[in-house]
């Protein structure tokens, strides 16, 4: 299920995917040149270029840029979380009633893709590149959860990815989910 290749009827025609072997990761710095990077939002595009590093200075987030042929196509931030499970989602986890409601998480705080790489496989990448990050910190310090607050045009990407709506948290207009790194281990 994780990862699982994302259904056309989810995103419609995917075009041709980069193969993830030409994508790199490197963390966000001064020297890449981000002029020409656009997601078709405004907010994440000023995210990238000026709050990004801000958030770094002020360890809040840390920002990853996905270079294509030297060109960044997409970024993510991460940073530490910590979700609320219900009642009910603690039963169904554990099996028994648990006294405490909160997991240790790492948010994907934000992800957006270059409009002129969209559709290409390059969001899946990243998110499995968070993904892959949170395993490696959760066998160093407890971290159960990869979470998101999914734009509500984003809920059906995340869900293709394995992600599960939380049924105790809120946010705002944008859907509370998560993805247990139990599962993504087994898969």
């Amino acid at each position: 299920m994780l990862f699982a290749l994302l259904k056309t009827e989810i995103l419609g025609e995917m075009m041709q995917a980069i193969p993830p072997e030409d994508m790199t990761v490197a963390v966000l710095r001064k020297g890449i040149n981000l002029d020409r990077f656009n997601c078709g939002d405004d907010d994440l595009n000023s995210f990238l270029k000026s709050d990004a590093f801000i958030y770094e200075e002020k360890k809040i987030a840390k920002t990853y840029i996905v270079l294509y042929q030297n060109e960044p196509i997409g970024f993510f931030s991460i940073c530490a979380d910590a979700i609320r499970l219900s009642r009910e989602e603690r039963f169904d986890e554990f099996g028994v009633e648990k006294p405490h409601a909160d997991y240790p998480a790492i948010k994907i705080a934000r992800l957006a893709v270059s409009k002129s790489h969209s559709d290409k496989g390059v969001g899946t990448y990243m998110v499995k590149q968070a993904v892959g990050k949170t395993i490696g910190l959760s066998e160093q310090v407890g971290c159960r959860f990869v979470t998101v607050d999914a734009y509500p045009a984003a809920i059906r990407f995340y869900e293709g990815c394995g992600f599960v709506r939380n049924l105790a948290e809120k946010s705002g207009t944008n859907a509370s989910m998560r993805l247990d790194l139990i599962d993504a281990l087994r898969h």
